[in-house]
């Protein structure tokens, strides 16, 4: 009896106090409303695009699939300047596709005369795929490779495209349009 009173005092007391308050904010999915919102308003980028979907707590890969259909903001986003960073920084491999379609486009502007290169998406990943397939971080490393008798690249990728932007482009040409 004494037991069956102590364990009713404390139901009754939790009755009383309640539960503690629990942040719901982070608890709620975002709805298709919000989303729409933030993929259909042309006046953000879609760096900006994928910047405010991950803040509503979208995954990239969930980002990728709203954006499937916004090129330079569908394959895990990026924006001249980090493209330009991570080539002229030997970071070919940290490269997304998005990034390396930016910096195609980029490229081709800054020399027209030498370069026309307008990727694909599925070409940007076969690219993105080829450097970390094979470890290829720089304008070096890339150089040495396809100078290798014998090696060729995937014929998902465009020919000389890799020689083209990778190693005969001078990143530097970009700096004057960067953000």
């Amino acid at each position: 009896m004494k037991y069956l009173l102590a364990g009713l005092g404390l139901l009754w007391a939790a009755t009383l106090l309640g539960c503690p308050a629990e942040n719901f904010q982070n608890k709620v999915p975002a709805t298709q409303q919000e989303i729409n919102l933030i993929v259909n308003n042309t006046a953000l980028t879609p760096e900006d695009r994928r910047i405010q979907l991950e803040a509503l707590g979208l995954t990239d890969s969930a980002i990728n699939a709203f954006l499937s259909s916004q090129q330079l903001g569908n394959q895990f986003g990026g924006d001249p300047r980090s493209a330009y960073n991570k080539v002229a920084n030997s970071e070919f491999t940290q490269l997304t596709p998005d990034e390396v379609q930016i910096y195609g486009s980029q490229a081709s502007a800054a020399d027209p005369n030498q370069l026309s290169v307008n990727l694909t998406d599925s070409e940007a990943q076969a690219i993105v795929d080829f450097f970390h397939d094979l470890n290829i971080s720089s304008k070096d490393a890339l150089s040495a490779w396809l100078g290798t008798t014998g090696n060729t690249p995937p014929s998902t990728i465009p020919t000389g495209v890799l020689r083209a932007l990778f190693v005969d482009f001078d990143p530097k040409l970009l700096l004057p349009n960067l953000p």
